[in-house]
This record gives structure tokens, C-alpha cells and sequence, in this order.
């Protein structure tokens, strides 16, 4: 069984897309050791993606990626704040997929986003206090600040299928961006990003 101990922190980790293009990049936290998952083709990915994932959008131009993160991890905070820009601008789009694994208190603040009458401003409130704590020590209790809620049992389920899904893409862990590259291949972005690295992506994106 997983704990936080035996949670891996890579200083480099791998830029991976289906192409087989790799660069450096670091990898925050390992995911849980998980069953297989069955493999699948890409377009039967995008229609699950499409059927199961529940997100939060920034953004209406621009490709689109799937930004999946944990409320526990402060290296998601540094990839949100690099995505910005390129939200502002124009040039993205990106979908966060909240997933609930790294804490016990994951789960009732991703709960308080997705359980928002505004989701989007939850997270945009939401993930400067996570910056606060980036490079601290975390305890069982998360990020210090954060507003939690009761998780309603479809919450649950819908966090359920999102790290299904992070799972199914065999995906080590968050920070992770998924996206529908030129080619129709699934692209994979493990771990943390640079802006310029996400402004290299963007000619490779659908």
C-alpha cells in the first residue's frame, strides 16, 4: 500500500508525448500504485474524456489541454500561475481536472470547488493560498487556509473517474496536462512545465 512516504520526488522527470519526443521537466509527486489499466485507442480516450472527466474551464480560445491537479500539491500552483499568461492572451485553454489522492484533506477541498455556485472563481481564489505553501512541509491537514465541504457522494464519484481517467493515460502523478496533439495521438506532459515549455507545445496542439 501507498502512504505519503513512499511518494516519489523526481528532480527530473520526462516530458512524454506519444510522438516520443522527450525532454527534461520536474515531476512532483509519484501516484498511488494502481491495477493496469485497459489499453485504448485515442479517439476512444477523447470520447471517454469527453463522457466521464468533470473540469473546471479558464479560458474560450486557443487549444485546449487538461490540467489535472490535487488541491495537496503546491507544484500544480506553479503550473497554474505559468498557464495564465497564455490564458489571457488568448492563446489556451485549459481545463483543470481536480483529482484526490496526496492528502486526507484532498478530497473536502476539491469538494469545496467543484461544489462552488462558481467553480472557476473558487480556484482562481483558491490557488494563490496554495502558492503561499509552496516549498513547505505539508502535514496531514494540506495547505493551510484552504476552504474544504462535505463531499456529496456524486462529488466522490466524479473524483473517482478523474484519477480513473489521469490513471488510464498512465500518468505518474501530478502536476499532469493531457492534449489532443496534430497527429490525433494523446500527448502527455508529466509533472511541471515551463511557460516557455508550454509556449513550445502550442504548435503541436489540435
Amino acid at each position: 500500500m501507498w502512504t505519503r512516504n513512499t511518494w516519489m520526488k523526481w528532480g527530473v522527470g520526462l516530458f512524454l508525448m506519444a510522438t516520443g519526443a522527450v525532454t527534461g521537466i520536474s515531476v512532483a509527486m509519484a501516484a498511488p500504485a494502481t491495477h493496469p489499466q485497459p489499453k485504448m485507442t485515442e479517439a476512444g480516450f477523447w470520447k471517454l474524456l469527453g463522457e466521464k472527466l468533470t473540469f473546471i474551464q479558464e479560458g474560450h480560445k486557443g487549444p485546449v489541454i487538461y490540467d489535472f491537479f490535487d488541491p495537496g500539491c503546491t507544484y500544480c500552483y506553479t503550473l497554474y500561475n505559468e498557464e495564465q499568461p497564455l490564458i489571457r492572451t488568448g492563446q489556451l485553454t485549459v481545463r483543470y481536472v481536480p483529482v484526490a489522492y496526496l492528502l486526507p484533506s484532498s478530497a473536502p477541498e476539491a469538494a469545496a470547488l467543484l461544489q462552488s455556485p462558481n467553480p472557476l472563481s473558487a480556484l482562481q481564489h483558491f490557488e494563490p493560498i496554495v502558492g503561499k505553501s509552496f516549498g513547505k512541509p505539508l502535514g496531514a491537514s494540506g495547505v493551510p487556509g484552504l476552504p474544504s465541504a462535505k463531499v456529496l457522494p456524486m462529488t466522490a464519484q466524479e473524483l473517482k473517474e478523474n484519477i480513473g481517467l489521469l490513471q488510464s493515460a498512465r500518468a505518474m502523478g501530478v502536476p499532469a496536462i493531457l492534449y489532443d496533439q496534430k497527429n490525433s495521438k494523446v500527448g502527455l506532459v508529466q509533472g511541471m512545465i515551463s511557460r516557455q515549455g508550454l509556449i513550445t507545445m502550442l504548435p503541436h496542439l489540435q
